[in-house]
């Protein structure tokens, strides 16, 4: 049963800005536990415990305060909520004053508990479900197994088959899913989980790539205008439910190549970044160590292959562009060829070094 010492200071605090008389909130045993006066906290309440036990109104005359532990004029009403008390809330002042508002005082508690209640139960909700996709995507599960607890989450398995992940660089809360899930344009069966702390997982329902394309790009804006930063995003390949982590280990690569290439990234249209992202790092590192490790100490010359290597033109338009002179940019091509050991006329030594150069940069 739900735990009225949460709320009991928040619902004093909201009643204390709509009447003037003093309010206090008992637990079910007739103790105060939220009150303006700290004098009164954790004191005894006859008068609440009698009403949380009979479940009805009290009105507390001048007379009763005499004979009643810890009371004070006015009345107290059980706080019901699903046909069971909770609690006990209590106004203080002459009972023939205060009556004409006292059950309206107690259906604002009231309603308040049952907002929390149900937010409670609805965050309750979406971490079931982040659970259950780290799940998916970290341990070995049967299909029956998985099968079955996407039916208690209420989850169609029938309905996914792809994932995507958002660099957010921020971290959500689930009030902030939960708006998300409201304003986003991909499906009304999308999931969103937290990832981290700076990620989101979307769990995709079968949709064109198109569509969901512009879903992302609508969402990313969206994010952006939130979090105040650039978000990177990363799209798997489709798959059956039961591979999913496939898609989402996919997705994590295509997240990292985003934040390098700066737009959304379907693991489907990757080419030499799959190549490079696929290589064992140790074999990346002995690579670059035999290839251009002696221009890393160089970064002048380095930024210039790279450019040399990526733009399109000749060699004026490139010197241009690196805002030097075409034959400081020639006498910089031979020092490189010079330090590296290398012919950049020859194919083979030309395609060594561009692919040595994207590993490096990972673009």
């Amino acid at each position: 049963m739900f735990d009225l010492q949460v709320l009991g200071d928040q619902i004093v605090m909201e009643l204390s800005t709509l009447i003037e008389q003093s309010v206090i909130v008992t637990d079910k045993n007739g103790f105060v536990i939220a009150s303006k006066d700290p004098t009164r906290l954790n004191s005894y309440h006859e008068g609440a415990s009698i009403s949380m036990k009979s479940h009805k109104e009290l009105h507390i005359t001048a007379e009763m305060c005499d004979k009643l532990q810890g009371v004070r004029q006015g009345i107290v009403l059980p706080i019901v909520i699903s046909k069971k008390p909770i609690g006990v809330i209590g106004i203080t002042g002459t009972p023939l004053e205060i009556e004409k508002y006292a059950k309206l005082v107690r259906k604002v508690a009231e309603l308040f508990v049952t907002e929390f209640m149900m937010r409670q139960e609805k965050e309750r909700g979406i971490r079931e479900i982040e659970f259950f996709i780290f799940d998916l995507f970290t341990t070995e599960n049967s299909m029956d197994s998985i099968e079955k607890r996407a039916t208690l989450l209420d989850i169609d398995i029938s309905l996914y088959n792809r994932v995507a992940i958002i660099q957010t660089f921020k971290q959500f809360e689930i009030t902030d899913i939960e708006n998300l899930l409201h304003i986003q344009t991909i499906h009304p069966d999308l999931k969103i989980v937290r990832w981290g702390l700076e990620k989101l997982v979307l769990l995709i329902p079968i949709i064109s790539k198109n569509h969901l394309q512009a879903g992302l790009e609508n969402l990313a804006l969206k994010i952006q205008r939130i979090s105040k930063q650039q978000v990177y995003i990363g799209v798997g390949e489709t798959k059956e439910f039961n591979e999913l982590a496939q898609s989402f280990q996919q997705a994590e690569i295509g997240t990292a190549i985003s934040s390098r290439q700066n737009k959304i990234i379907f693991e489907e249209d990757l080419k030499l970044e799959l190549l490079y992202y696929s290589i064992p790092k140790e074999i990346k590192s002995e690579f670059l160590r035999r290839t251009i490790e002696p221009l890393l100490a160089e970064e002048e010359l380095l930024q210039n292959l790279e450019v040399w290597l990526y733009k399109k033109g000749s060699l004026q338009e490139i010197a241009d562009e690196l805002h030097i002179h075409k034959n400081t940019l020639k006498y910089r091509l031979n020092k490189i060829e010079n330090i590296l050991g290398i012919d950049l006329n020859d194919k083979n030594d030309l395609t060594m070094i561009y692919t040595a150069v994207r590993i490096l940069t990972k673009k």
